[in-house]
């Protein structure tokens, strides 16, 4: 268990609203110091933390993300559907710069580029660089603090690694093959992010005897789980991170 690192998925989400100061909190304070949220671009321009492109599901908002201002977002409740016990009062979408002040030397933020937008890169570039976050660029691949920043598009993370090269970036994909690799290795990424249910001990050893950190993502139970701690990766998102604990430490 000690080499298996539960990461909060946008934040402790089970248990508060997802990726909302809250959730990071409760995550922190759990003792889950790595957590993951989701990046994208309002449409003045500011990067906020919100997984979705539309509001319907998280705010009771309507329309996409891009098309709101920053104002007009934080004008939503990020909790409006969440069906657990709500933190007090209205809970705001937060901005990317909040969470990078309050958690500085706290956590180990896992920041996934949620669109392939140019100017997304560069907006998340500049807040690391301004908030002092390059200074934890050295951590280890789970320490806190640091940092690691996450996408689905290989191109974006390329862009991101050309403007912040001394952080870790990490892609996530469906499935670890050679050709995966092979990318991987070409545009000089340090990790990757295997889909649970398709992980296996075969591609993931691949990856981690030539250097890669080996991280999963989509654990909907403990099945899934087990697969990913048994076959070699060395972390994984969830939502439910107090519970995966009590799961792992119970396995023979």
């Amino acid at each position: 268990m000690s080499e298996f690192t539960l990461i909060a998925h946008r934040g402790f989400s089970s248990r508060a609203p997802e990726n909302t100061i809250p959730a990071f909190e409760l995550a922190v304070e759990s003792g889950f110091p790595n957590f993951e949220l989701d990046a994208q671009l309002s449409s003045d321009g500011a990067a906020v933390v919100i997984h979705d492109e539309t509001l319907e599901r998280t705010t009771g908002g309507s329309g996409l993300v891009a098309t709101h201002t920053l104002a007009e977002l934080q004008s939503l409740d990020a909790g409006a559907r969440f069906t657990g016990e709500r933190p007090k009062g209205q809970v705001r979408i937060p901005t990317l710069e909040d969470v990078l002040q309050r958690f500085h030397g706290r956590a180990h933020i896992h920041l996934e580029l949620k669109s392939g937008e140019e100017t997304l890169a560069h907006a998340v570039a500049e807040l690391l660089l301004r908030h002092g976050w390059l200074g934890f660029a050295t951590a280890e691949p789970f320490e806190s603090p640091g940092i690691t920043v996450t996408s689905f598009a290989l191109e974006q993370l390329e862009r991101s690694r050309e403007l912040v090269p001394e952080i870790r970036h990490s892609w996530l994909i469906s499935k670890i093959d050679p050709s995966v690799i092979d990318q991987a290795r070409a545009a000089r990424i340090q990790g990757l992010c295997p889909q649970a249910a398709t992980a296996d001990a075969d591609s993931i050893g691949l990856a981690r005897d030539v250097g890669f950190v080996v991280r999963g993502w989509g654990v909907r139970n403990e099945s899934d789980l087990k697969n990913l701690f048994q076959t070699g990766a060395q972390g994984t998102t969830v939502d439910w991170p107090d519970r995966a604990r009590a799961y792992l430490r119970s396995l023979p």
